[in-house]
């Protein structure tokens, strides 16, 4: 690296390069080569912590694609809005997508960004909602940490809720309930809506939904809103150089890795400029990845390094975040990231999840059990059959009263769903229990068969869920769990492979 940097550069950026690198016999090298190390074991750490930051800044040109044509279905698939406004689908994501990693096929979806920098937005919660139905309100900062979880789960009172950046001072204005924190100028607002298999259902999903959303402080007026998620799915909105027919053609264009690390270091500082405020577990992070923008600005040798790093740094993430890896030990074959979207300083586990499954619910609200693996530890295919049993009064202890629900999810090895299943399942559990589609065993316990070819027998036909004639992974979602659940005293049963 050269030596005397510029004084323009910051101090904690110059001070990497060793004064003397020329001493006779080499004896300035190990300065340099101490201080390069230093430099690339911090960037290293950097990337990890910054990546989820880099993966929310770019989903925000939702905002421009979005501005013209107000909330809709953007790319025809995916919910989208402009700047701190929420669009809707109003049924489940399609299988077919090729974009959005492990979606839930459980909820109808309401998702948006909002821009903090200079107003707040108005929350409006539901409150017209049916005795024991599912909805939620997931509110994340530009980490995807979650910082607000509304929703039956935590009894929401139904009206609206002022969110605002890190440097708003005031009060909840009257008809408020509360004023909501972000730690950045960016937050996600998410909302879900149960949806069981029934137009009855449908609908009450769908007038749940239509009662949540947000926009501009500024636009607030006494009145609540109504949001219409069926017109907004209707309003399907595609970016420039991108039509329906194309990607009815090749969905797999879609296929854009959400982070690309060639361009990570620019596309943090802009993150980072627009989001100057980070909350307190973020913070330290944050000037030392302004450091090593500094430091990439001053040298070549610097940037070269710095970008090789993130380079290296991708490639061991993506092999990490996979179901057969990533998180702990949770019984039976199952692991689980035990603290799902209350990150804390946990930079490499909230990287990893937004690899596997960005914007995931706070623990206390949802809980993500995943696997790749039989109870053997081989690796799950389709092209083999499998079994999973629950005992009498053994299902996930979830609580119905707040809208509590469980399912099994299946994903293909990339973590999306089949793009057509045989019988029209992606997923099995609560919707298919409360349709009465299961078949119990007559001792009361409940057997689900998965395989890419049907069962024979009937009943296992009715359990049945389709896997890809490849390998695969799982998910068992279980929305508001109970205190056995989060204390880890219940444990799903195993996946067991069968071999007759």
């Amino acid at each position: 690296m050269s030596a005397n940097p510029s004084p323009a550069v910051p101090y904690e950026a110059r001070a990497f390069t060793p004064v003397h690198p020329d001493l006779k016999n080499a004896a300035g090298a190990p300065a340099g080569i101490a201080n390069a190390r230093y430099v690339e074991s911090l960037a290293r750490i950097v990337y990890y912590w910054g990546y989820p930051a880099v993966d929310t800044w770019g989903r925000t040109s939702a905002w421009e694609v979005m501005k013209a044509s107000g909330p809709g279905a953007t790319m025809g698939l995916f919910p989208g809005g402009p700047k701190s406004r929420m669009g809707y689908l109003d049924d489940y994501m399609p299988a077919s997508q090729r974009k959005v990693v492990t979606p839930n096929n459980d909820t109808i979806y309401g998702a948006g960004f909002a821009d903090l920098t200079d107003e707040g937005v108005v929350v409006q919660t539901p409150i017209d909602v049916p005795e024991g139905h599912y909805w939620t309100i997931q509110i994340v900062d530009l980490f995807t940490t979650v910082t607000h979880q509304l929703g039956s789960a935590s009894k929401t009172p139904g009206g609206k809720y002022l969110l605002v950046g890190p440097s708003w001072e005031g009060n909840a204005p009257e008809g408020f309930i509360d004023v909501l924190r972000s730690p950045t100028n960016v937050a996600g607002v998410f909302g879900r809506s149960y949806i069981a298999h029934s137009p009855e259902s449908k609908q009450r999903a769908r007038a749940v939904l239509n009662q949540i959303g947000m926009y501009p402080v500024g636009e607030d007026a006494p009145s609540r809103r109504n949001f219409d998620c069926e017109a907004s799915a209707r309003n399907k909105v595609y970016p420039p150089g991108v039509t329906a027919e194309m990607i009815a053609a090749d969905p797999d264009m879609l296929r854009v890795r959400p982070v690309d690390p060639t361009k990570f270091w620019d596309v943090l500082r802009k993150a980072l400029d627009a989001n100057p405020v980070v909350g307190p577990d973020d913070a330290p992070m944050a000037e030392q990845a302004r450091t090593l923008f500094a430091l990439r600005d001053s040298d070549a040798q610097w940037r070269s390094l710095l970008d090789r790093v993130a380079l290296e740094a991708d490639a061991e993430l993506l092999q990490t975040a996979r179901y057969t890896q990533a998180g702990v030990d949770a019984g039976n074959g199952w692991q689980r990231q035990e603290n799902g979207g209350a990150w804390g300083t946990d930079w490499f586990g909230r990287a990893q999840a937004a690899v596997m499954y960005i914007y995931v619910n706070d623990f206390h609200e949802a809980i993500y059990f995943i696997r790749g693996t039989d109870a053997q530890g081989d690796v799950l295919f389709g092209r083999y059959r499998y079994t999973m049993t629950f005992p009498k009064y053994g299902l996930p202890p979830v609580d119905r009263a707040r809208g509590g629900f469980w399912s099994l999810s299946m994903y293909d090895q990339d973590n999306f769903m089949l793009a057509t299943s045989p019988n029209g399942r992606h997923n099995i559990g609560t919707v298919n229990l409360d349709a009465s589609e299961l078949k119990f065993a007559a001792d009361g316990s409940l057997t689900l068969h998965l395989s890419h070819a049907p069962p024979t027998d009937a009943d296992a036909q009715a359990n049945w869920l389709p896997a890809p004639d490849a390998q695969f992974a799982l998910i068992v979602r279980t929305y508001v769990p109970k205190a056995e659940l989060i204390d880890k005293h219940y444990t799903l049963p195993d996946v067991q492979r069968m071999h007759s």
